[in-house]
């Protein structure tokens, strides 16, 4: 095929994939956009405030409660990252994708990096 682009194959069907068959994009966060749900950070705030006020009746629990909260929380932020990562692999990495879609990916990827870094 001389003279066709990725573009021009997924617009005449020349090409496997067509664009009605790729997967929704996925939307980078922003960097302000909360990581956690706004309900979900309500309730780690509430626990958190028990936690502390029951510092002074038991030291050692509080703590142990402390270090399960920020487990969880660790383990809610890891997962939505990946669920996010997942995504963005998904965008690029079936099929043949052409230029255009590569150059989004990528911009999402910087986006994702980036709020990582601000963590």
């Amino acid at each position: 095929m001389t003279g066709t682009t990725d573009d021009d194959r997924l617009m005449t069907g020349d090409d496997a994939r067509t664009t009605a068959s790729r997967e929704p994009a996925v939307d980078a966060p922003t960097a302000d956009e909360p990581l956690l749900a706004s309900d979900l950070m309500v309730d780690y705030r509430s626990r958190w405030d028990v936690i502390q006020q029951g510092f002074v009746d038991d030291p050692r629990k509080a703590v142990s409660e402390a270090d399960n909260l920020v487990d969880d929380v660790l383990k809610r932020l890891s997962e939505s990252f990946e669920r996010q990562h997942q995504g963005l692999e998904k965008q690029w990495s079936d099929g043949e994708p052409s230029t255009e879609d590569l150059r989004s990916a990528l911009q999402k990827y910087r986006a994702f990096f980036q709020r990582l870094l601000t963590l």
